[in-house]
C-alpha cells in the first residue's frame, strides 16, 4: 500500500466522521440515522445502520415515529426530510455543513432532529 499525502487526508477524514458515530450513542436513547450510502463520509457515519437514502425514501415513509434522528446528508436531502420530520412533530437540534474531502461533496450537512 502507497502511503501520501492524500491517503493520509481520507483515513483522518473517515476516522473524524466515523468516530461522531460512538457520541451518538452517549446522548443516550436510540436514534434513527439516515445517511446516503453514495456518499463515501455518510456511509461512514452510518456504518451500515439506519435508513440508506440511497434504496429510496419508501423506507422512511415506512418506519414508525423516532423521537430522535440524526442524519449526514447532501443539503437538499436535509431540507426534504426536515420538512418531513417536522410534520412528524421534530424540531432541528443542529445543523453543520462538514468537510467531504472523500467524495468532493460541497452541500454535506451533519443534522440532529428531536421531538418537542
Amino acid at each position: 500500500m502507497r502511503v501520501n499525502r492524500r491517503s493520509v487526508l481520507k483515513a483522518g477524514a473517515l476516522a473524524g466522521v466515523s468516530a461522531a458515530t460512538p457520541a451518538l450513542a452517549a446522548m443516550g436513547g436510540e436514534a434513527l440515522v439516515i445517511h446516503d450510502s453514495r456518499i463515501a463520509e455518510s456511509r461512514a457515519f452510518a456504518m451500515g445502520q439506519g435508513i440508506d437514502l440511497a434504496r429510496g425514501w419508501s423506507q422512511l415513509r415506512a418506519h414508525p415515529g423516532a423521537a430522535r434522528v440524526e442524519g449526514l446528508t447532501r443539503w437538499s436531502d436535509y431540507v426534504a426530510l426536515r420538512g418531513l420530520l417536522a410534520a412528524r412533530g421534530l424540531r432541528v437540534l443542529r445543523e453543520e455543513k462538514v468537510p467531504a474531502p472523500l467524495s468532493g461533496r460541497a452541500h454535506l450537512f451533519r443534522w440532529s432532529m428531536a421531538t418537542r
